[in-house]
């Protein structure tokens, strides 16, 4: 193994390359500093260099439960809160209630393979970063009961895998960003779209199954008049309105079409008279 010591050679570029019988990994913050290895996965795991990033953007020295995490030398599959798949990547990350402040750093789009981000019941505030909607294997998101703010990032709608989305309970605001997905249990989609809000104008999420105020009541969110004939959203809906006008505007374009040339055949035929006998 690397010794953990070299990481106080702060303004020393460190060159192992060419000595096939050193171990992996290399120590953590070695990974960050001047390392010939540094862009080796095997040394330097890129999903462990992210995890790194986002324990130190969420306080991690504060966290009730931070068992392994940064470890020099051990799996971050090993670490609390994170599960890994058997190709060692991370699958889940699930910190809930563990006294996590600070952001969420965009560094967790690093985590390819994510399936599962569940961080409720924290103090993380700040935005939620775009980056999140590169997510793509992402089924359970859950961030509700933190302090988020801002308006959520239009690049969640990219989560096509998304099964589960709650966000109640922070300071979003805005439009919630369609997602196309068929799920309809009551707690699949939920967020602080109910009355009275902490805003002049409620957060707006057409596709919510419950809904959220700002005096901590959640209740599911009736249908609007376009789901109850039948459409998932006012999209579709305008969609299928579009259509029929367009339909309607070609079929009456052929009937006027016809009527025209019915009247011009009729026309001279009727202005023909009869000579006048004297």
């Amino acid at each position: 193994l690397i010794p953990e010591d070299f990481v106080q050679f702060v303004d020393t570029y460190i060159h192992l390359r060419g000595n096939p019988d050193i171990l992996h990994p290399a120590p953590l913050i070695l990974c960050f500093q001047e390392f010939d290895l540094g862009n080796d996965t095997e040394m330097c795991p890129p999903e462990r260099n992210a995890l790194k990033e986002f324990y130190e953007s969420a306080k991690g020295q504060d966290w009730t439960n931070s068992t392994m995490w940064m470890d020099p030398y051990e799996s971050f599959c090993k670490w609390h809160g994170v599960t890994c798949s058997k190709t060692n990547h991370t699958v889940e990350v699930n910190l809930t209630n563990n006294a996590l402040s600070g952001t969420l750093s965009e560094h967790i789009a690093d985590l390819t393979h994510l399936m599962i981000l569940d961080l409720a019941d924290n103090d993380l505030m700040g935005s939620i970063p775009k980056e999140i909607g590169r997510l793509s294997k992402l089924v359970r998101l859950r961030l509700p009961y933190n302090r988020f703010g801002g308006e959520m990032p239009s690049e969640l709608k990219n989560l096509s895998e998304l099964e589960l989305a709650q966000f109640h309970a922070n300071r979003i605001s805005g439009t919630m960003p369609l997602l196309d997905w068929d799920n309809q249990e009551q707690s699949s989609y939920i967020t602080d779209c109910g009355n009275p809000s902490d805003f002049e104008t409620s957060l707006v999420c057409t596709e919510c199954t419950m809904c959220c105020n700002s005096q901590g009541d959640c209740y599911p969110q009736e249908e609007t008049v376009v789901q109850q004939v039948g459409f998932k959203n006012y999209v579709f809906f305008a969609l299928a309105l579009l259509a029929i006008l367009l339909v309607a505007s070609g079929v009456l374009a052929l009937a006027l079409g016809a009527y025209d040339k019915y009247r011009n055949r009729r026309v001279p035929r009727e202005n023909i008279r009869s000579p006048e006998l004297t």
